[in-house]
């Protein structure tokens, strides 16, 4: 790997981000001279990476072009698993959806069955054109993932998929480089780098859905751990003497209180003691099982019951974020999943517990709020993540000498080291 690599791969993710999108901004972020950053973008401009825009607005001399990265040279693949759906999309290298589809999915399928599902959805979105520019795929699960590995590793309730070695099964069938990851991580990624200006680069989003996760962005970085499982908030414990049995086995979890799944057991019983004439109607009605989206309309309709247990997981979610408000000091927590589309009556339990809970520097700028990407953070994730990686300097100089990305395979190591030169990003809190 050159200093070239280096240099160009610094330059290119500058521009990426937007925190330098001209030649002189390049000079002044990075301290290279005007030859370096001059031949580093023709080169990236040279190879189709790049492309000039419109002229930057004028401070004096001959104005600026705009640099931006060429989204439409390659595309990627990403998905994401959850519990009980799948969401595909390709997208270009700016992470917008050219092609995108939504489907009930059980998890508890297997990895063969839900390798060969999501196979075949890719196939309808990736026409032959796209499939030929395809640089790169991420598929994200409801699970602890071994990042370097690209394999699942014991997840709760993903039965069969302990070691099944989904990236290199991935590479093999589309002969480019392929990453696997928690759910919860890609979201957090995609909601970050969305919304990095306003939102900072110290982030936490908790997805309650079926299960909770929680991805954790770190000065623009993801968070992992040291064997990736950081952000497993649904198993924490919040009722030590607790009958409640969580689906990891254990007892107490968050998850066996607050998880969608919890909040259906108890929706069932409240219907079946008479509790809640709304949900006994609507469990009467229907052959298959109460869902949390019966919980969510208990909620718009007025049903008490329905309220109060959407409430109360918002406040036992609260109560363990609240300590992690109080270690990580982040400048917002996004709110993703199933349970965050009741609005209000979840989130504002959610605020009220943290900041009742954590001392007041912490909490007085503290933003905690839905996202707003119609709930496609996490394949706006897991394109980020592609990108990232392909541009990283081991990589770039990798698919660079061949002309494409296609048969190189992942690195195994994680993308959040620094860079050669680590540069604060303009408009980051």
């Amino acid at each position: 790997m050159t200093d070239h690599t280096r240099t160009l791969s610094l330059v290119l993710s500058l521009i990426r981000s937007g925190a330098a999108v001209t030649r002189p901004d390049l000079g002044r972020q990075t301290g290279l001279g005007r030859t370096i950053i001059t031949q580093r973008v023709d080169h990236a401009i040279r190879v189709g990476l790049v492309v000039e825009g419109e002229p930057a607005p004028s401070t004096g001399g001959r104005p600026s072009r705009i640099l931006r990265i060429a989204s439409g040279r390659g595309v990627v693949l990403g998905a994401v698993f959850g519990a009980t759906h799948l969401h595909a999309a390709v997208t270009d290298l700016d992470g917008t959806v050219l092609a995108e589809r939504r489907m009930p999915w059980d998890i508890e399928s297997g990895p063969e069955a839900s390798l060969a599902t999501l196979v075949e959805v890719a196939g309808q979105l990736l026409n032959p054109e796209l499939r030929e520019r395809l640089w790169g795929v991420c598929v994200g699960v409801p699970g602890p993932v071994d990042f370097a590995r690209g394999m699942p590793v014991q997840p709760p309730i993903m039965a069969g998929w302990h070691g099944f070695p989904l990236r290199d099964r991935l590479e093999a069938h589309y002969d480019v480089p392929a990453w696997v990851d928690n759910d919860a991580n890609l979201m957090a990624l995609g909601a970050w780098s969305r919304t990095r200006a306003a939102a900072g680069d110290n982030i936490l989003l908790v997805k309650a859905s079926t299960g909770i996760g929680l991805g954790l962005m770190s000065r623009g970085r993801l968070h992992r751990g040291a064997r990736g499982a950081a952000g497993d908030l649904g198993h924490t414990i919040v009722a030590e003497e607790s009958r409640h049995r969580c689906r990891c086995g254990k007892f107490g979890c968050l998850e066996a209180f607050a998880g969608g799944w919890a909040l259906t057991r108890d929706a069932r019983a409240a219907a079946l003691e008479g509790r809640s004439p709304f949900l006994a109607e609507r469990l009467e009605r229907r052959d298959a099982p109460l869902a949390v989206a019966d919980v969510l309309d208990g909620c718009l309709a007025g049903d008490r019951v329905s309220t109060e247990l959407v409430t109360r997981a918002g406040e036992l979610v609260g109560g363990q974020l609240a300590t992690l408000v109080s270690v990580f000091n982040p400048s917002t927590v996004y709110l993703a999943g199933v349970l965050a589309q009741a609005g209000d009556v979840f989130r504002d339990p959610v605020a009220e517990v943290v900041a009742r809970r954590s001392l007041p520097l912490a909490t007085d700028e503290l933003v905690i709020d839905r996202v707003a990407l119609d709930r496609s953070e996490g394949v706006v994730g897991a394109a980020a993540l592609v990108i990232d990686e392909l541009l990283h300097p081991e990589l770039l100089d990798q698919w660079l000498r061949h002309g494409t990305p296609r048969g190189i395979r992942a690195r195994t190591g994680d993308f959040t080291e620094p860079l050669p030169l680590d540069v604060p990003l303009a408009g980051a809190r």
